[in-house]
């Protein structure tokens, strides 16, 4: 067993139920390492999760559903991980798993890959949601170099991602953001970028795209089905809530949901989760993909940056560190 201090929920509710609390970690099972985390990601989904509105939180409580962390020890059936390898990944904090918000935590040795020495821990930690997730999505959309891609978000944590995706995979890249620093930053890119207010004058001019990804939910959903051509594909990375799909039926749509804690939480999809795990990795380690610093904020703020994000103050990735 190994002692450690960990952010748990106490019941489910608001943020105030999270608290620092000490746990036992036993050693890991045949197919587990035991972590010492560095940092933990921060993701929407904790928020759900804490709230009860995904009803799939850790057994143990702890929060936090990446990391990147220094590996302790090893199951007996564990080969492509050793002791003092330094990994990230989309690792817990659902069913059947351990959370990221510890000192030390378990995890499956097939959900984490040795992380990229020129990224920090920070931003390792907070890579895997974001970069599996665009991953995912653009393998869905399927997409052919030359083809037109509208990202809706594409200023966000997925969406820039999947813009670069898009880019170098030969794409005409339309996206939407929400001021006009990150749209600037976005045309810099080489984005044909627009306001989120603009998508309604695209929708006007009967401006649609063949692949359109949503990285919002709710109205942007609604939007991205007006925004696709008949035949066309449309992903989204929140499909939460009730939609009319009268225009996906009439247009043909083909509409992807994008879940990345699916092969965490089910063990469905493992194969294409270390691929793509191990993609993301290259591509950082290249150069090929370029995460922003995310915020960096001691383990003991997680209920404030739970409040900051549902009060609509958080825009940006955060990454808790003991």
């Amino acid at each position: 067993m190994t002692n450690a201090k960990a952010v748990t929920v106490s019941q489910l509710g608001g943020p105030e139920v999270l608290q620092i609390t000490s746990v036992e970690v036993p050693a890991p099972s045949a197919d587990e390492v035991l972590v010492k985390v560095l940092a933990a990601g921060f993701n929407p989904i904790d928020t759900k999760l804490r709230a009860g509105l995904a009803p799939v939180l850790t057994e143990t409580g702890i929060t936090g559903v990446e990391l990147c962390g220094e590996v302790v020890a090893v199951g007996d059936a564990v080969t492509t991980l050793k002791a003092g390898d330094r990994v990230f990944g989309v690792s817990g904090g659902v069913l059947g798993t351990w959370g990221a918000c510890a000192e030390y935590t378990l995890a499956r040795a097939e959900l984490l890959v040795p992380a990229p020495d020129n990224i920090s821990d920070q931003v390792a930690a907070c890579a895997g949601v974001v970069g599996l997730t665009a991953l995912e999505a653009l393998e869905r959309l399927a997409p052919v170099s030359g083809q037109k891609i509208m990202i809706l978000g594409a200023s966000g944590g997925v969406g820039l991602v999947a813009v670069q995706l898009a880019l170098a995979a030969g794409l005409e890249v339309y996206g939407t953001a929400g001021t006009e620093e990150r749209v600037e930053a976005l045309a810099a890119m080489g984005v044909n970028a627009c306001f989120h207010n603009e998508v309604d004058d695209l929708l006007a001019a009967d401006r649609v795209f063949p692949l359109v990804l949503d990285t919002h939910g709710g109205a942007s959903l609604q939007q991205a089905l007006k925004l696709a051509e008949s035949y066309g594909r449309v992903a989204t990375i929140n499909a939460r809530g009730e939609h009319e799909l009268a225009m996906a039926h009439g247009k043909a749509l083909t509409l992807s949901a994008i879940f990345s804690l699916i092969p965490v939480l089910k063990r469905i999809g493992i194969e294409q989760h270390q691929k793509r795990l191990a993609t993301l990795s290259a591509m950082l380690e290249s150069g090929a993909l370029i995460l922003n610093e995310p915020e960096t904020v001691a383990m003991s703020e997680v209920a404030a940056i739970h409040q900051r994000y549902e009060s609509g103050q958080l825009g940006h990735k955060v990454a808790f560190v003991w």
